[in-house]
C-alpha cells in the first residue's frame, strides 16, 4: 500500500509500535494475562488506522478543461454561485482519502499558510478561525483562478502543500493533503460560463467527480 508524501516517519513508528505490541501481546498469552492483552491489541489496532488512513492509492484522472474536478474525497456539504465566482465546501471524515487534488489545470500563483486553531468543523463560525493553506492555481486560457483552501480541524492538526508557487500542475494532480481529514473549501473566480453538475450532500473523489462543467452554449 502506498501511503502519502510527508507521513514516512508517522508510518514506520505505527509499524514499529504495532510489532512491539505483537511481542508483548504474545507473552501475555503464553503468562496467561489474558485480560492485559486488550491494551497491545488497541494499540495495534489504532496504528494499523493510522496507517491506513495515510494511504494514498492509484487514481486514473482523465483530463478534461472544460471541467472542475473536486479536490478532495468526501461529501459535498455547500454549494453555491455568486455572479462569476462558484464556491464548494468538502467536509472530509478520518475515513476518507487525505489527498487533496488539482481542480484545473494552471500555474500556481501562491501558497498562503495562515495559522489559528484548531475547532471542530460542525461549528462553523469557530472553525472559520482555524489553521489554513490556500493554494492559488491561474488558468489563462480559460481566464479562471481556482483557490483550495485545505482547513484543519480538532484530528487533523496538520495542512500540508506539496506544490510551491511558479509549480506548473495538471488537473488532478496531487497538491496536498491534511492529515486525518477535515473540510476543502474551493472557490472558482470567472466561473460564469461554468454549470454546477452535483448537489450538496453527494460524495466525491478528488480527480474524479466533476463539480462543474463548461457551458459551450
Amino acid at each position: 500500500m502506498k501511503v502519502a508524501r510527508s507521513s514516512e516517519k508517522i508510518v514506520c513508528l505505527c509499524l514499529i509500535l504495532s510489532s512491539l505490541s505483537l511481542i508483548v501481546l504474545f507473552f501475555l498469552i503464553i503468562f496467561g494475562y489474558y485480560w492485559f492483552t486488550l491494551i497491545p491489541l488497541t494499540i495495534v489496532v489504532i496504528c494499523l488506522f493510522l496507517v491506513w488512513s495515510f494511504r494514498d492509492p492509484e487514481r486514473t484522472v482523465k483530463l478534461n478543461e472544460k471541467q472542475v474536478l473536486s479536490p478532495a474525497d468526501g461529501i459535498l456539504s455547500e454549494v453555491d454561485k455568486k455572479e462569476d465566482e462558484l464556491y464548494f465546501t468538502i467536509r472530509m471524515s478520518p475515513f476518507d482519502v487525505h489527498m487533496n487534488r488539482a481542480p484545473i489545470s494552471g500555474i500556481v500563483e501562491s501558497v498562503e499558510f495562515q495559522k489559528g486553531s484548531h475547532w471542530p468543523v460542525y461549528f462553523p463560525n469557530y472553525a472559520k478561525r482555524n489553521q489554513r493553506n490556500t493554494i492559488k492555481i491561474v488558468n489563462k486560457e480559460l481566464d479562471v483562478i481556482a483557490y483550495v483552501v485545505q482547513v484543519s480541524g480538532i484530528f487533523a492538526r496538520r495542512t500540508i502543500a506539496y506544490v510551491k508557487p511558479g509549480d506548473v500542475i495538471t488537473q488532478g494532480q496531487k497538491i496536498g493533503t491534511i492529515r486525518f481529514g477535515s473540510i476543502t473549501h474551493l472557490k472558482i473566480v470567472g466561473g460564469k460560463n461554468f454549470l454546477t453538475t452535483i448537489s450538496v450532500s453527494t460524495s466525491v473523489r478528488a480527480g474524479l467527480t466533476a463539480l462543474a462543467q463548461l457551458n459551450d452554449k
